[in-house]
């Protein structure tokens, strides 16, 4: 499954999310929503590092938690790409991988 698709999937979820609570889908408030989720991330990372308390979850529960919100930081940030018409798989391979061949390929020798 590539990323686009993936963005599909979860822009149709919260489309439907928006329309059950009466939520206006504006670029500001998915930029909210992802910031939202990057702090349940880092808290969730505390707890599953034992650097903040258990909260009475196992540590498998802890990983769990950990996972749904690598997942929603993942998520909000693809709304959000949509929201300003950003191609993300775009948008990480410009990024990611513009050095991706010159990295992997041994420099050439200098002219004598």
């Amino acid at each position: 499954m590539d990323l686009n698709h993936i963005a599909d999937r979860i822009e149709k979820l919260s489309t439907q999310y928006a329309e059950v609570y009466g939520i206006d889908r504006s670029a500001e408030w998915a930029l909210l929503k992802l910031t939202e989720e990057v702090g349940e991330l880092a808290q969730a990372h505390l707890t599953a590092t034992g650097q903040s308390r258990d909260r009475g979850l196992t540590a498998e529960a802890q990983r769990r938690v950990l996972a749904d919100e690598v997942g929603d930081v993942l998520g909000m940030c693809l709304v959000y790409a949509r929201q300003m018409g950003i191609d993300p798989e775009a948008a990480v391979t410009e990024k990611w991988f513009q050095h991706e061949q010159a990295d992997a390929a041994p420099s050439a020798p200098a002219a004598p």
